[in-house]
């Protein structure tokens, strides 16, 4: 009886290593979220297949992988792109290792909705490299909201050449990756070695690369650039010629472009990106891009419209693509890298909310309105933003871009606003404690602070202005690690 025991335990063992032989399992697009769609692994083998079918019986059959070289000594990625796909449907899938000469667990992945869709969600995230359990957290959260797809601004390692940091990274996200597509944007810490970042993941390729690339789904485009090469004039002007191509197409409402490094931070970042604003993002004004969402600093911050062509001091009035109004910057760094605290830096100016926590940011688009909801590691809701668009040839209703009443980002308000002698400060943040209210020029100068103590209830503050010189003012409201900015306006 003993001897039996040893024996089975010795099959369940070898069992146990044939089903880790198969590991990194992912899913990418050659195309789009529906199109060319990829699903990837690694793998001791050198012939494995996937079998696969839009039941458990996975009638499609059974197809070896495409095979290429694998990050660690011994080990291959295999790829298999699938032929044109059925819309909202669910993919049944299995994986043959051909080392142990066995099938895997059965894994699921939900296609996306056709590519003329007027409705679909999206999350952003990024900088995960140093707490593979905060990135486990961030994207299972992520998960439990059935995203159509990720963008992920880079940083998935601290040290982009290291095979143990992937592997970390891969373990880390092992709940998310099987069944979960990502579009990924090349970090300056992955930059560390180009070449491995480029052959893990698949997607779409422009000029012999995919570390810049664009993809059209439903009314949107979608780019990614590869900050760490900014001043690459071949991508430069594609990405001005793709913008241009949009702008002359009618049913493309909304431009988005994802990347690593923030063009403008009130955190430690800031200046980074001070060489391109010229030329990468005078691209972003002259072409009216909607959302630019990056990563790099590691905290979330969202910024007031920002149009460089009208002002490089003060932001615009609305946020939008029509001339005079403005880009909105969402850095959303926090899904595992080491936080970053605000500062006080020549960016200030551009920058509405700022919150050092852990974050993803969670995008559902409806036709001419987006809906942005940023949550921290906890999921509790810290940031909202509403898109309202009519000024494409598609859309009608309200022209310009909306706050969401409902969200934090009114939990600061001013009023009057303009004014001419004084203002009240409203402030309704769930949170509760000690407060710093500062009113600075245009320039960061401080004009005058205030501390307050807000208790479970709305905080109102009455402020006299009548000394003041007419122009443009900030007014910030700081605690419990979070910051709320508003533009604050004196006429006479």
């Amino acid at each position: 009886m003993k001897k039996t025991i040893i024996t089975l335990s010795f099959i369940l063992g070898l069992s146990f290593l044939a089903d880790a032989t198969i590991s990194q399992i992912r899913w990418g697009t050659t195309t789009d979220p529906l199109n060319g769609l990829t699903l990837t692994w690694s793998s001791t083998g050198t012939a494995d297949s996937v079998k696969w079918g839009y039941t458990s019986s996975y009638e499609k059959g059974s197809i070896k992988g495409t095979r290429r070289t694998g990050y660690v000594s011994g080990t291959y990625f295999f790829k298999y792109i699938f032929p044109t796909v059925t819309a909202n449907s669910t993919i049944y899938y299995k994986l043959y290792d051909s080392n142990a000469h066995t099938w895997g667990s059965a894994g699921t992945y939900t296609t996306a909705p056709p590519l003329n869709t007027n409705a679909f969600t999206f999350c952003s995230m990024g900088d995960c490299r140093d707490y593979p359990s905060v990135l486990t957290s961030v994207t299972n959260l992520a998960i439990a909201r059935h995203p159509t797809f990720t963008l992920f601004n880079g940083d998935l390692t601290l040290s982009g050449n290291s095979s143990s940091q992937y592997n970390t990274f891969f373990s880390a996200v092992s709940g998310f990756l099987p069944n979960n597509l990502v579009f990924h944007a090349m970090g300056n810490h992955d930059a560390a070695d180009t070449a491995l970042f480029t052959n893990l993941w698949d997607l779409p390729r422009v000029n012999g690369t995919n570390l810049y690339y664009s993809f059209t789904y439903g009314n949107c485009l979608f780019i990614t650039i590869n900050t760490n090469d900014a001043g690459n004039a071949n991508q430069l002007a594609w990405l001005r010629s793709t913008l241009a191509a949009a702008n002359s197409n009618p049913a493309i409402v909304w431009k988005i472009v994802s990347c690593h490094h923030c063009f403008f931070t009130d955190g430690a970042h800031s200046g980074d990106m001070n060489s391109y604003r010229s030329t990468v993002w005078k691209a972003f004004d002259d072409y009216g891009v909607d959302l630019v969402l990056t990563g790099h600093d590691h905290n979330y911050q969202r910024s007031f419209p920002v149009n460089l062509n009208v002002s490089s001091t003060v932001p615009v009035t609305t946020f939008g693509s029509q001339a005079g109004q403005g880009r909105c910057e969402i850095v959303s760094g926090g899904a595992g890298a080491g936080l970053y605290t605000q500062s006080s830096t020549p960016d200030a100016w551009a920058i509405n909310i700022f919150n050092s926590t852990y974050n993803y940011a969670y995008f559902s688009v409806n036709g001419c309105e987006i809906k942005m909801t940023a949550y921290n590691s906890s999921n509790t809701l810290i940031d909202s933003l509403t898109f309202n668009k009519s000024s494409s040839p598609s859309c009608s209703g309200t022209t310009g871009i909306k706050l969401d009443n409902s969200a934090s980002s009114k939990s600061l308000n001013i009023f009057p606003n303009p004014t001419s002698k004084n203002f009240t400060l409203h402030y309704s943040s769930v949170y509760s404690g000690d407060l710093l209210v500062r009113i600075t020029d245009i320039n960061g100068r401080e004009i005058t602070n205030r501390k307050a103590v807000k208790g479970t209830g709305d905080l109102d503050l009455q402020f006299d202005t009548s000394t003041y010189p007419a122009g443009n003012y900030f007014v910030s409201v700081t605690g419990g690690g979070n910051s709320e900015k508003s533009v604050l306006v004196i006429s006479k």
